[in-house]
């Protein structure tokens, strides 16, 4: 195995005379080379080889070439380390063939029906476009304006590719269409815009430390029945997920690309985002694939309302800061529990304050008052027997959470009318001309000595009824009314207010 650093040598290499190496152009076709070729610390402009067979590696090292092709040539593997290029192409190698570029320096990198692909340690100022793949792809420590990863060639279960990113650094877009992966890995990825389109994979995809700058899009992607998850990522644009579909089986055979309907059988879809930040996140299903974005210890400052049934979880500690509530109102608890079945896969108590919180926010005081009812009625109805008759029936039903004017003022009316009835019953308003039950005279000063007493209105009381027994009373009756009467005018105080 001999060292080449100049077109001469290699032009010798490849049996071609030795005057077509003395410029900076080579184009080699159509030759074989019985030993490995070894390019090191050659300088070229155009280096091309077509159908060149090589017994053995094609290696580049150390070498400033500023246009290197490499198409349908043989050979045990392509290795470029430790290079400038300007711009590299490799077209249509055999399967087994490995393209391994490290630690080298490209204007635009563009890969084309190869076998298993590498790069590691490479900064691209231009594009990375790699397609019509036929076997597992790498990139590590790549820097590059875009990546774009398109289509296959494989056939078959054992032959779908698996593709990993791994500390990936992209100022544009990433870019993964009509694929059919093994499996797809993303771990600190920081890209401005990454798009997934008509992806699928037989494993779950993971992805960690993933940043989007300006926004993440899953549009027809083919999952298996666990959940894919994104793991301590944030995503500062907007997150677009959809046409997101199940498969619970995979067949063992299958052409080269999904298509839009193709899942053997189908189910609920489920994406995680977990222990991350994101600025805006929406979501659509078709009607025959149902979709859950669940949001683990999440941040999102703002949900759209879903399109079709596709439904969003709350699990941890994740927040909402902004809810799209479209025209809905929230007037009744039946409007609450229908936004939320249509939003939420349950009606949690994390749903209830992110509704809640965007009510308040848009200055919907009172609809965001009747959520609050909402919620803590629903927290009492979960406790012990005590708890739920002092929570939903005294603190809710009574007093109103201090929220509703309606309950206290309804609990004093109430109390009026049962007192004066009490006292009519009694006997202890009527007169000693002994008027019946059925005077309504007497039954009327009997309401109204139980309003003043609710009330505290000093009416004054028969004369009869001025003993301790009586005092009792109406101490117990004044606090009540003073009680009632004071929250009702708070509550109303603080609507007109507000």
């Amino acid at each position: 195995m001999a060292t080449i650093s100049t077109l001469g040598a290699l032009a010798l290499a490849a049996d071609l005379d030795a005057s077509e190496g003395r410029g900076r152009d080579l184009t080699i076709t159509r030759r074989d080379i019985d030993e490995p070729l070894v390019l090191d610390s050659l300088t070229a402009g155009r280096l091309a080889m077509n159908r060149v067979n090589v017994a053995g590696a094609i290696t580049v090292r150390s070498c400033v070439i500023e246009e290197l092709v490499v198409d349908h040539c043989t050979a045990d593997a392509l290795l470029v380390s430790n290079s400038r290029i300007g711009r590299l192409v490799v077209r249509n190698t055999p399967r087994n063939t490995g393209v391994d570029v490290s630690e080298s320096t490209l204007e635009a990198l563009d890969v084309h029906s190869c076998g298993p692909t590498r790069f590691e340690g490479v900064r691209v100022s231009d594009s990375v476009q790699i397609a019509a793949m036929r076997g597992p792809v790498q990139l590590k420590r790549l820097r590059a304006a875009t990546v774009s990863l398109r289509s296959q060639a494989a056939v078959g279960r054992q032959r779908r590719p698996q593709v990993s990113l791994e500390s990936v650094h992209v100022t544009e877009s990433i870019t993964l269409d009509d694929l059919w992966l093994a499996s797809l890995t993303l771990e600190e990825v920081d890209v401005s815009a990454l798009v997934l389109r008509r992806v699928r994979v037989d494993v779950p995809f993971q992805g960690t430390g993933v940043r989007c700058r300006d926004g993440l899009r899953i549009n027809g992607m083919v999952v298996p029945g666990e959940a894919s998850a994104l793991l301590d990522s944030e995503v500062r644009g907007a997150v677009v997920v959809r046409g997101l579909r199940h498969v619970a089986t995979v067949p063992a055979q299958r052409g080269p690309a999904p298509a839009e309907g193709t899942p053997d059988s189908t189910g609920t879809a489920q994406l995680v985002f977990r222990s991350s930040t994101l600025s805006s996140l929406s979501a659509s299903a078709d009607e025959a694939a149902p979709v859950v974005v669940e949001l683990a210890d999440t941040a999102v400052r703002a949900l759209a309302m879903p399109t079709g049934p596709a439904r969003f979880r709350l699990a941890g500690t994740s927040s909402i800061q902004e809810v799209d509530l479209g025209d809905v109102v929230f007037r009744s608890d039946e409007q609450v529990t229908s936004f939320l079945a249509r939003v939420f896969t349950r009606v949690s108590p994390s749903a209830l304050e992110a509704v809640r919180s965007t009510l308040t926010r848009r200055r919907r005081m009172s609809e965001g008052d009747q959520l609050y009812y909402f919620t803590r009625q629903r927290e009492a109805g979960e406790r012990s027997l005590l708890g739920r008759l002092a929570g939903r029936g005294l603190l809710g039903g009574v007093l109103g959470w201090g929220v509703r004017a309606r309950n206290p003022a309804r609990t004093l009316g109430g109390a009026m009318v049962t007192t004066g009835a009490l006292l009519h019953l009694s006997g202890a308003a009527r007169g000693p001309g002994g008027e019946g039950l059925l005077d309504l005279v007497a039954a009327g000063r009997a309401l109204t000595l139980a309003c003043a007493l609710w009330l505290n209105v000093g009416v004054g009381a028969p004369s009869e009824l001025k003993t301790h027994a009586w005092t009792a009373l109406a101490v117990c009756c004044t606090a009540g009314g003073l009680l009632f009467t004071t929250l009702t005018v708070g509550i109303v105080i603080r609507k007109l207010v507000r």
